[in-house]
Parts: C-alpha cells; sequence; structure tokens
C-alpha cells in the first residue's frame, strides 16, 4: 500500500519532492481527538502533534489540520511532528460558532459530498436544508450527489424524486437502504478507489450505517432513532476516513446540529442555476431581483414558472453570503495583525537565543 490508496495524486508530485528534499514526509490527516492527528502515509498509521513553530503560525483555527489533509512531517526520536498543511483542495466548510465570520473546516480534498437524507422519517427530506447543503457543496468544488436513505420506510418515492429535482437540479439522486441492501450495489460502483467521499446530514439519517454496510460490517456504532420526533443520538463524534474494500475512501462524520452556511455568492448562484439563468435576461447588469424594472426573475415569480420558495431561499441565502463576507473582510485585517504580531515574537525569541552566551 502507498499514499496514493489514500488519494495522494501524480499532480502534487512535484510538493512531495521539495518537501522530501527538507527532511519531510507527507500523511494523510484520518482523523483526530485531544491535540493529537491520526496520520497515514501509505504504509503506517501513528498519532502526531503539530510543532510549536507551527502552532505560532496558526492565528485561526482553520490553519489547523482536518480531515483528509495531507500534512508534511518531520521525524523526531521516533515520533512524527506536522510542520504544515499542504495546499487544500475540496474543502467543505462550516460558519463557525461565534460572534466573528470564521471558517470550520469540516474536512479536506473531497472528490465528492453525499447529501444524506433519511427517506422514512418524520424529519423527511426539507427542501430548504437540501438548498443550504448545496450551496456548501459548491463552494467546496467537489461534486454533489444526493442519498434518500432508509428508502424502505418512503411511501411516495415519486414526491421525495420530484423535490430533489425542484431543490437540486441536475444533482444524482439515489435511494438506498442499510437495512434491505437497496441499491448497495449502486452505491458501491459510484464510489472510485483512492478517491475521497464526505457523507453529509442531520443525525439519525443513517450515514454510519450506510457506512457499515458498505463495509460488510459494523466499523462504526449506530443508535436507534427517538420515535417522538425522529430525531437520531450523535454516534459518531469525529470525523475520520475509512478506506473502502473498493479501495475508496470515505468520511464519517458527527450529524450536523445546524448547517451555518459557508459559501460565496457564485456557490449561491450555481445552487440555484434557474435563477442565474432567468438572470441573464434582465434589464440591468447588477440587478439584485427585488423590484426593479426589467427584472427577468420578478417576472417569472409572477408567471408561476419560477418557486416562490427557491426565490425566497435565494435572496435569504444571498444576503447571507454577503454579510459573511464583509465580516469576513474585517475579521481577515485581525487576523493578519494576530499573524503578525505571532511571527514577530517568535523572530524575537529566535534572536535572544541566538544573542545568549554560549
Amino acid at each position: 500500500m502507498s499514499l496514493d490508496n489514500w488519494g495522494w495524486s501524480a499532480e502534487r508530485e512535484a510538493e512531495a519532492a521539495a518537501l522530501a528534499s527538507a527532511g519531510l514526509r507527507i500523511g494523510r490527516v484520518i482523523g483526530r481527538g485531544r491535540g493529537l492527528y491520526a496520520l497515514n502515509d501509505g504504509e503506517d498509521t501513528r498519532l502526531a502533534a503539530v510543532s510549536g513553530a507551527f502552532g505560532y503560525r496558526a492565528a485561526l483555527p482553520s490553519d489547523y489540520p482536518a480531515a483528509g489533509d495531507f500534512v508534511a512531517c518531520r521525524e523526531e526520536q521516533g515520533t512524527w511532528v506536522i510542520e504544515q498543511v499542504l495546499p487544500r483542495r475540496g474543502v467543505l466548510s462550516r460558519l463557525a460558532a461565534g460572534p466573528r465570520a470564521e471558517e470550520q473546516v469540516l474536512a479536506a480534498n473531497l472528490d465528492a459530498v453525499f447529501l444524506v437524507f433519511a427517506a422514512g422519517t418524520q424529519r423527511g427530506f426539507p427542501p430548504r436544508l437540501v438548498e443550504r447543503l448545496l450551496a456548501q457543496v459548491r463552494e467546496s468544488g467537489a461534486a454533489p450527489l444526493i442519498l434518500l436513505n432508509k428508502a424502505d420506510l418512503a411511501q411516495d418515492r415519486m414526491e421525495l424524486q420530484e423535490q430533489a429535482e425542484s431543490c437540486a437540479p441536475g444533482v444524482p439522486l439515489l435511494f438506498t437502504s442499510a437495512l434491505s441492501g437497496e441499491n448497495l450495489e449502486g452505491l458501491r460502483a459510484s464510489l472510485e478507489p483512492s478517491r475521497t467521499y464526505y457523507f453529509l446530514g442531520k443525525s439519525g439519517v443513517g450515514k454510519s450505517s450506510l457506512l457499515n454496510a458498505l463495509f460488510g460490517r459494523e466499523v462504526m456504532r449506530t443508535a436507534e432513532i427517538r420515535a417522538a420526533d425522529g430525531r437520531g443520538r450523535h454516534t459518531t463524534t469525529s470525523r475520520e476516513l475509512f478506506l473502502l474494500p473498493g479501495g475508496a475512501i470515505l468520511v464519517d462524520s458527527p450529524g450536523l446540529r445546524e448547517a451555518a452556511l459557508w459559501a460565496g455568492e457564485d456557490s449561491v448562484e450555481d445552487a440555484f442555476p434557474e435563477v442565474s439563468a432567468l438572470a441573464e435576461g434582465c434589464r440591468f447588469r447588477d440587478c439584485r431581483h427585488e423590484g426593479e424594472p426589467g427584472c427577468a426573475v420578478q417576472e417569472a415569480l409572477v408567471e408561476g414558472s419560477l418557486d416562490l420558495g427557491r426565490y425566497e431561499s435565494y435572496l435569504a441565502f444571498r444576503r447571507e453570503a454577503r454579510y459573511h463576507r464583509l465580516r469576513g473582510d474585517q475579521n481577515a485585517q485581525r487576523v493578519e495583525r494576530l499573524r503578525w504580531k505571532k511571527i514577530s515574537r517568535l523572530q524575537n525569541e529566535l534572536y535572544r537565543k541566538r544573542e545568549k552566551p554560549g
């Protein structure tokens, strides 16, 4: 086995060569806990912590390693120490809790994200949540797919399919059931070796059950759903990468408690392609679609060819994205000041050490 099995690609070989010449080796973050990261370099799995210099340079939580990151490590007395996080691709993030507009990285270097819903529970398939999660996936650059799990409990599949086509046009949809085994072979066939997939959804939709079914044995603990409200308990407590028997890499994650949007305005546009297509016919290029004359989007609403719920979600997400962008710009200035303050502190410490008499 090599690091290629964990998603390393030939396009990144130049990065590897430069790091190797500096005495560093590459591993992928496949799990974490209590300040330590589980890394696999294709040969072995080891625990590692970030170096002191890394901690000085990191100004935000998002600067630290996340599940799926490739990191450069130095070996010190048989222990790995993380020196840097390699450039990320396919980054799935959400807005971090707190007053500042900061990014919380859920996982990095993803190829595709499965939006997982439970077709047969009381919580069902909420279109507005689908739109919100889809905007986040569009921001990541990974390919979105929808899994309607627990299909054996679904009462009206045609209605669910129509809802999916309405709120996520063009996104592939698959009905699955970890219990009955329905479409598990189809799901396996869609998972390519050495590519990384993420299961995104609320607790109780059966993400861990699907993972167990794909493995053919229990690798993750599952929990029953409360009959009163259809909610599940969080059985997965951290994001972990699993290498499936067919060679695909799958990230199991805790269920989302809230889907705080971390997406730019372009990603919002991508999540609502019918609105973007209508906007091409607006009289003004900077039309906000909120009452301007000659607005093709407003005309479609009056004619009934554009769903009102979709339009309202589009406006809400766009306002949210703009608001977070403005907050983020202010936060970026604060972070840059903090970053240089840390660098200056580190330089001063180095100077003091050099000036000490030997």
